[in-house]
């Protein structure tokens, strides 16, 4: 069965999109050699324009290329409904983390690192082709269908719709679900929902199209693990029963790549805060919420009082440890709402919603006073003094984030000039 199937994928169409000559030649000798139709395109334009006269089976897709890169390519063919369904293999010889979460994100369906390995890249080459066709023949007769699945390289079950009792699993999900391939009928796919209460609604989806195809949900295997997968699912008639074909693919490392990557890139690698173009679109959103409720907001631009002599005199680590002390004084007993993000450098931006100026002096207030009260110790038990200055303002409506900034800060520097270690708000 495994034979039929790489027989019906002789002859498949690829796109070979390269800005070298030498690199076409060397894909294109190994595909011919397997039985494989392949054609050209130095860049992505010329490749957007092939496509759109003659689709493919399957476009090997170079990265970097010079005009326009691979991410933008597939990010095009995505956007088309003629052209969204063709599978999208990037090659690469940058294998970062960064570059697969975002090449995963524009529609990649696999990546393929340099040098290239050629067992591998038709073993990749022919899965994706042979997912392809799968896909294409979900609808032919019954026995076929089964002999095809049993050549699939990914997670696979299939249940009846009315109870949704696992009527075939293959080794590939038996493995992903710590199940006993002698225990599978003992099983509902319920079983492996996280919240199986989720399966009515996918079954009303899948009934209504026929199929669902890279929907995110959590599984949960026989031993209780949670993981996230990326599920399809059609409906197939199987010996004259109703049935769901569902596959799966575990993407928890892929999503916990984008969480991190996510988290880099709003928080403050120093101190934890929201960054500066976190703090501003948290801004945006609460000026929003503000404007249709009525609600006041306060913002609040902390500085470190002469924080460079910090840093001369103790080294910058210290002075990092100062910033960290900061952090810790302001944040404690701020509430859920509010929002405490680093700008740069020794200066903060506090941001009050559903605060009146007075109940905003009030708590700024009291954080000066905690910090000027505050001993930090260092390893060698001497002991540094901090003090603040802060900027204070109402953040009215209709007013633009960058004029409450320029107010608080402009105020900051009245602060500053007239003593340091104070507050000014008017």
């Amino acid at each position: 069965m495994h034979w039929t199937l790489q027989t019906s994928i002789k002859g498949s169409k690829i796109l070979v999109v390269d800005d070298n000559r030498i690199n076409q030649k060397v894909l294109a000798r190994v595909l011919e050699a397997n039985g494989y139709d392949i054609s050209f395109a130095d860049d992505g334009p010329q490749a957007l324009a092939m496509v759109d006269v003659n689709q493919p089976d399957l476009i090997l897709l170079d990265v970097q290329m010079p005009s326009m890169d691979g991410f933008e390519v597939c990010s095009r063919l995505k956007a088309q409904e003629k052209t969204r369904d063709i599978p999208v293999v990037f090659i690469t010889a940058t294998d970062t983390v960064e570059g697969k979460v975002q090449g995963f994100k524009v529609g990649a369906s696999d990546y393929i690192p340099r040098p290239l390995q050629m067992p591998e890249v038709l073993a990749r080459v022919g899965n994706q082709l042979m997912l392809q066709r799968l896909k294409k023949n979900a609808e032919e007769e019954t026995q076929r269908v089964k002999k095809i699945l049993a050549s699939l390289p990914i997670p696979y079950w299939i249940s009846r719709i009315e109870d949704a009792t696992i009527l075939e699993m293959n080794a590939k999900a038996c493995s992903a679900l710590d199940v006993a391939m002698a225990d599978i009928s003992n099983y509902k796919a319920t079983d492996f929902y996280k919240n199986p209460e989720l399966r009515p609604k996918l079954l009303e989806n899948i009934l209504r199209n026929s199929l669902a195809t890279n929907e995110e949900i959590e599984f949960v295997t026989r031993t209780g693990v949670h993981f996230t997968t990326l599920f399809s699912a059609a409906r197939m008639k199987l010996a004259g029963e109703d049935v769901l074909f569902v596959t799966f693919t575990d993407i928890s490392e892929r999503k916990e790549m984008e969480v991190a990557l996510e988290k880099a890139a709003t928080t403050d690698y120093l101190t934890g805060l929201l960054n500066r173009r976190a703090f501003i679109e948290k801004a945006d959103i609460e000026r929003r919420r503000a404007d249709r409720n009525n609600h006041p907001i306060c913002m609040v631009m902390i500085d470190i009082d002469h924080f460079k002599k910090i840093n001369d005199t103790y080294g910058h680590d210290v002075g990092d440890d100062a910033l960290k002390e900061l952090v810790g004084l302001v944040g404690h007993g701020l509430r859920v709402s509010d929002a405490f993000g680093r700008l740069g450098g020794e200066e903060f931006a506090l941001m009050l919603p559903e605060t009146s100026l007075e109940g905003a002096l009030i708590l700024a207030e009291r954080l000066r006073q905690r910090i000027e009260d505050n001993e930090m110790v260092l390893a060698d038990g001497e002991i540094i003094k901090m003090t603040v200055s802060c900027g204070l303002g109402e953040w009215r409506q209709g007013m633009e984030y960058d004029a409450i900034i320029k107010l608080i800060d402009e105020r900051l520097y009245e602060a500053k000039r007239t003593g340091r270690n104070r507050i000014v708000a008017e």
